[in-house]
């Protein structure tokens, strides 16, 4: 009896040392969580890019990868993710991108805590559970799972534009005497102008607008858009490009040749031109009467102090402006 339980230990342990080697010699799927990076800030939100992926070394499809992950800025939870990511191939490896928009609403109050903290501190705190197909499970584990955290700094922004110092310019008579093929379209183009810039209410007739069919006159305007931040970081406008439509018609499109960044704001200076041609009813109106409803739009780099990425920047805001 002595003999037996003695052996019983010795049974014991040959087991587990065994299943030991076996569970060695049985592959597990892999996890890799790659990056935690900021994708795009816009006027309403910020994304954040999640980029992780699962490797199944089995000759079948795992069944599912499943992520319960949080989202927190400055150790306070903004957001939750619980997902099933779905059936990874055999013996491939998947990658599972995600995006977590966390928006201004949410944020001002966090701003608020910190009102002169430029970045603050993201994580990503969680854990992926990987099924394993049944023919390849040990001791009755039917699942790997793979906690994780991941962190990053971001900044505090809170973006807005406005547009000033708007103008355009009335042309020269040498200008408009060189556009002009005749000397009725000089007293043609000129009264337009009046009606138009002069302060002259006159509205613009469809025989106005035949009168300059074939006019190369551009007309020239300068104005600012200034971008500010809200919130504590300093902001670099880089690569910007705009569109801007007044009363519903488009105005100008293009990239301005000069950008001023200082610290919390960036002024966007804009010179261009456009055809005189192109001017419609409503567009006509609304410059005679030096108010506009406006719709700007675009795409920029951002760069923060401290953050080596230029951030994607979209933009787009509706508004009322006057000059």
């Amino acid at each position: 009896m002595k003999r037996i339980l003695f052996l019983i230990p010795l049974f014991l342990h040959f087991q587990c040392s065994v299943l030991g080697v076996l569970q060695d010699k049985i592959p597990t799927p892999e996890f890799s969580f790659e990056s935690l990076h900021i994708k795009q800030i816009t006027f309403t939100d910020i994304t954040l890019g999640v980029e992780t992926s699962v490797t199944n070394p089995y000759p079948v499809s795992l069944p599912s990868s499943f992520l319960d992950m949080d989202i927190k800025i400055e150790g306070m939870k903004l957001s939750q993710i619980k997902t099933d990511l779905g059936i990874i191939e055999a013996k491939k490896t998947k990658a599972l991108p995600l995006e977590v928009k966390l928006k201004y609403t949410d944020l001002v109050q966090l701003y608020k805590k910190f009102p002169t903290k430029p970045m603050l501190e993201v994580s990503a705190e969680g854990n992926m559970k990987v099924a394993i197909p049944k023919q390849w499970q040990l001791l009755g584990k039917d699942s790997v799972s793979f906690p994780f955290v991941q962190k990053k700094e971001i900044p505090a922004v809170l973006p807005d534009v406005e547009i000033r110092n708007f103008k355009i310019l009335m042309p020269t008579e040498s200008e408009i005497l060189s556009a002009s093929n005749t000397e009725s379209m000089v007293g043609t183009t000129t009264n337009f102008l009046k009606g138009l810039l002069g302060g002259s209410k006159t509205p613009v007739t469809s025989a106005a607008k035949a009168g300059l069919a074939g006019l190369k006159l551009n007309l020239k305007t300068e104005f600012d858009f200034v971008f500010s931040n809200q919130a504590a970081a300093n902001l670099n406008l880089t690569d910007l490009k705009y569109n801007l439509q007044l009363a519903g018609e488009n105005f100008l499109t293009g990239s301005p040749k000069e950008i001023i960044n200082s610290g919390k704001e960036s002024t966007v200076k804009v010179s261009n031109e456009f055809p005189i041609t192109s001017i419609g009813t409503s567009l006509y109106k609304t410059i005679q009467s030096k108010e506009a409803l406006y719709q700007l739009r675009g795409d920029s780099g951002l760069l923060v102090p401290n953050l080596r990425e230029n951030i994607p920047f979209s933009y787009e805001k509706k508004g009322k402006f006057q000059w």
